[in-house]
């Protein structure tokens, strides 16, 4: 085997899946157990300006053309977008009310010294660092009278730091993606509602707030902020770690475990990831926004996915700290937005079908949304978005798919005004553009 080959295990013999927990609340005892998270697609970090025509100049018009069969049954109706605006956060790790993680671990004589710290320390420093988060999400039963089901979604958080107001807990957006509720449970067992501030799908990063106000000082004081580390990406085949997480949705756990690879891809749900970190420590479902730590307690991932295959076992998949830091430190400026009242919700005016990286990869189009229909003296036809134009972005959030569109449409009243991205088709190549664009009222769209 090639090492290509052998650094991306994505053959049909292997399945991978998000390690956060879904529940069915109507129907406990259904044997339908969705532990699928709703499609996402990459976008290359940072972005590329222009995506040149595939070889084979008849596959956009082949792509395009399933694509407009395939909306009749994905695009269905008109609808804007959403997600997080504008402020200023600090990652603060020297919090006069909450303590720092590595002030813990240095009262250890080992840690002082630079030698590795017993795995009791690391997790007893960093456990007061961890969150529960516990959300719940609506869905449809798939069935003509079947109505709408509620969903419990069980997964784990990090807290990294806080600002004047908030503290911020870094997790997986997967974890978060089209919640209803959301609520954050400390480790103390104190449980407080929380929001989400900023979201990445196609990195699957999500930055969640809690409002000082509404932590109690008892709580204050038995958590704690959790160390980034600004070396992750020099960590090395065979060293030891540790993974904490939100196991089962029973409660944190730890496990331990070695660093068995690096540099892996998957895919998940049509979504390629890239250089992760593969541990033999075992992550459980509920595992998903838990931390991978060195020996030294400082997070160096985030782990997220594991292999379901029956031939294959104790493979768990870690997003490296350092591919995310700069998005992470971006979430965390962003703007803490909460569900606006429908009489206020927003419309931008489109219908479309997801471009998955897988069918990025085979046609060699921008990932994001593809614009099947653009609706009459829409917001969208006014920002001057065109059939087969490519959505990508939204405010500053990644766009990856038409669920992930609405959901960010929630927190956007109508009457404001966001930046978008897009990428337009010119002479056989897609280029990206920006346009401004004033979300109308959604109660005024029609149907």
């Amino acid at each position: 085997m090639s090492e290509n080959e052998n650094n991306n295990i994505n053959d049909d013999e292997n399945k991978y899946i998000y390690r956060y927990k879904k529940e069915d609340l109507n129907n406990a005892s259904s044997s339908k157990k969705d532990e699928s998270a709703e499609k996402r697609t990459e976008k290359e970090p940072g972005g590329h300006k222009k995506v040149r025509e595939p070889k084979k100049k008849n596959k956009i018009a082949i792509f395009i053309g399933s694509a407009l069969a395939f909306g009749a049954i994905a695009g269905g109706t008109m609808f804007g977008i959403n997600y997080v605006g504008n402020a200023v956060a600090n990652r603060s790790g020297n919090s006069a009310n909450i303590s720092q993680v590595s002030n813990t671990l240095q009262s250890d004589a080992s840690y002082a010294s630079n030698e590795t710290t017993s795995v009791e320390s690391i997790a007893s420093a960093n456990m007061p660092a961890m969150v529960i988060l516990d959300g719940t999400t609506t869905t449809s039963s798939g069935l003509i009278y079947g109505g709408a089901q509620t969903e419990e979604v069980k997964g784990t958080g990090i807290i990294i730091g806080k600002n004047d107001k908030e503290l911020l807990i870094l997790t997986n957006a997967h974890v978060v993606s089209g919640l209803d509720t959301l609520s954050a449970q400390f480790v103390n067992n104190a449980t407080v509602t929380a929001n989400v501030k900023g979201a990445d799908s196609t990195h699957d990063v999500a930055i969640v707030a809690v409002p000082l106000s509404e932590i109690k000082d008892d709580t204050m004081k038995a958590i704690s902020i959790a160390t980034l580390s600004a070396d992750s990406e020099n960590v090395n085949v065979g060293e030891q770690v540790v993974a904490i997480g939100n196991s089962a949705g029973l409660g944190q756990n730890v496990t331990v475990g070695y660093i068995s690879a690096k540099d892996r891809s998957i895919n998940v749900d049509g979504t390629t990831f890239s250089k992760l970190f593969v541990t033999d420590a075992a992550i459980s479902s509920g595992n998903s926004g838990g931390a991978l730590l060195n020996m030294k307690g400082e997070v160096i991932g985030i782990n997220f996915a594991g292999n379901t295959s029956s031939n294959v076992e104790n493979m768990g998949y870690t997003i490296p700290i350092y591919t995310v830091q700069n998005l992470i430190d971006s979430l965390m400026t962003k703007e803490t937005r909460t569900a606006v009242d429908q009489s206020e919700s927003a419309y931008l005016g489109i219908a479309g079908v997801d471009i998955t990286s897988t069918v990025s990869q085979n046609y060699g189009y921008p990932q994001g949304i593809l614009i099947r229909q653009v609706g009459e003296d829409s917001p969208a036809k006014k920002a001057g978005l065109t059939q087969y134009d490519i959505l990508s972005s939204f405010d500053g959030q990644s766009v990856s798919s038409m669920d992930g569109f609405k959901n960010l449409l929630k927190y956007y009243k109508a009457g404001e005004t966001v930046t978008i991205k897009y990428y337009h088709l010119e002479n056989n190549e897609y280029k990206e553009k920006t346009a401004e664009v004033t979300l109308a009222n959604a109660n005024d769209a029609k149907q």
